[in-house]
């Protein structure tokens, strides 16, 4: 019985870490469209420590991240999270669009 329970409980327990990751991606993007950047990159940290993450989704919160930094003025930034993700995800989406921002960018 107590390992059923303690099964339960840990079943919650990612669901309800799975549902705050997805909350705080929504709540970044939302943030970003309101040009409320900092709130946007406290979003992003809390959706990065949330749980454990996709490659994709991590491609894909590292593009937000790079252009928030890119709206904030913070061009060195941005530009070393672009060049990161062109390298180490050149496969996804967010790698081709990286590499396609920082020929707009340099």
């Amino acid at each position: 019985m107590k390992k059923i329970v303690l099964t339960g409980l840990t079943l919650l327990m990612v669901g309800c870490s799975s549902y705050a990751q997805r909350g705080a991606v929504q709540l970044a993007y939302s943030n970003f469209n309101d040009q409320d950047y900092e709130d946007t990159l406290a979003y992003i940290s809390q959706a990065e420590h949330a749980r454990q993450m996709s490659p994709e989704l991590k491609a894909e919160l590292i593009y937000l991240k790079a252009q928030t930094y890119e709206k904030m003025g913070e061009y060195t930034k941005a530009k070393s999270l672009y060049l990161y993700l062109s390298n180490e995800h050149k496969l996804s989406q967010y790698g081709y669009l990286a590499s396609e921002r920082l020929k707009q960018i340099l």
